[in-house]
């Protein structure tokens, strides 16, 4: 499951996207500070999966989000700062207090994975031969078709700029490609379908 996380903290983000990252089945594209830079890469990078800290978020904000939730489709679980705050249901699907453990978080998030439609949490479809990606080679290669560089990749992904580098080049001989542009091609022309979850 494709997943995006917010949090105003930075340590506290990178510590979310950690849990998340080691974990199957999800993987996580999208990481913001900015709750509207969120839902923008939500919408970009179609994730409907949306894990949003509660702690430091204005009324507005909050306002925002139900908004977008009411008309956007998107699944979120919001990270509380206790168990005794009152969170109102408009906001989120699932509330999990920052108190609990990483494993509680990731299985109330699992939990939701059946609201989420059909053709988000499967992927039927199967590899043309020859053009079998990982699912993170083919995050990659769907970034690269967007034309972002390494670094941008590497700072949406949350992956180290070189792993981004290493694993371009392991797409480029996967699909037997000399440059970018025919991995974007290859992608946008649906040559390259995403491994089945």
């Amino acid at each position: 499951m494709r997943l995006a996380l917010q949090s105003k903290e930075p340590l506290f983000l990178d510590a979310i996207s950690s849990i998340f990252t080691t974990t199957e089945p999800f993987q996580v594209v999208a990481r913001e500070t900015n709750l509207k830079d969120l839902i923008e890469s939500a919408k970009k990078l179609n994730v409907k999966l949306l894990i949003v800290d509660r702690v430091g978020m204005s009324p507005t904000e909050l306002q925002f989000l139900q908004g977008v939730r009411a008309g956007g489709g998107y699944i979120v679980v919001m990270l509380t700062q206790s168990d005794s705050d009152d969170n109102d249901p408009s906001s989120a699907d699932a509330f999990v207090s920052r108190n609990r453990s990483s494993s509680e978080l990731v299985s109330s998030t699992k939990a939701l994975q059946e609201k989420l439609p059909v053709e988000i949490r499967e992927h039927k479809r199967g590899y043309r031969m020859g053009n079998r990606l990982s699912q993170r080679e083919f995050e990659v290669a769907e970034f690269i078709a967007r034309g972002h560089s390494n670094r941008k990749i590497s700072q949406v992904s949350g992956l180290r700029e070189q792993s981004v580098k290493n694993l371009v080049s392991v797409i480029m001989r996967k699909l037997k490609c000399e440059n970018r542009t025919q991995v974007a091609l290859k992608i946008l022309n649906t040559e390259v379908m995403p491994p089945e979850e």
